[in-house]
């Protein structure tokens, strides 16, 4: 009966082990072969994983509940992306988005409209150099 217990009790805990994933960041001591290196390891290993990025907006608040616009290296979302209700971003990196991406993934991330001065959008970056959890909006003038 006790075996039984304990196998049970790893089944359910396995699934949580498995996605428990936290990748390495790469140094920026290194040489820049190393860095593109490591970026194209960390490149294979986002490969279709699920992330999540915590958003705050540009008054420092968690961006709950709201669209936004998404490019994954240059590649446009053709959709609209939400945040959850904790401000977080969910992100399949899917292998069509990334292989638009050399080595570092870069992802842009636009407001909705109205956030900033005059009605205008904030935007946020992430990279997968520096792997942060979470971003923060910022009213820069977009290109």
């Amino acid at each position: 009966m006790r075996n039984i217990l304990i196998i049970i009790i790893l089944c359910l805990i396995t699934p949580y082990l498995a996605y428990s994933k936290n990748f390495e960041k790469c140094s920026s001591d290194n040489n820049s072969y190393e860095i593109d290196k490591c970026l194209k390891n960390i490149k294979s290993q986002l490969m279709n994983e699920n992330i999540s990025i915590k958003i705050y907006s540009i008054n420092k608040e968690l961006y709950k509940n709201r669209n936004i616009f998404l490019s994954i290296c240059g590649y446009n979302i053709n959709k609209y992306k939400y945040t959850d209700r904790n401000g977080q971003l969910n992100i399949n990196f899917k292998s069509k988005y990334l292989t638009k991406c050399e080595a570092l993934i870069n992802l842009n991330i636009i407001s909705e409209y109205g956030l900033c001065k005059d009605g205008q959008y904030a935007n946020a970056k992430w990279d997968s150099l520096e792997l942060n959890d979470s971003i923060y909006f910022s009213c820069n003038t977009l290109k």
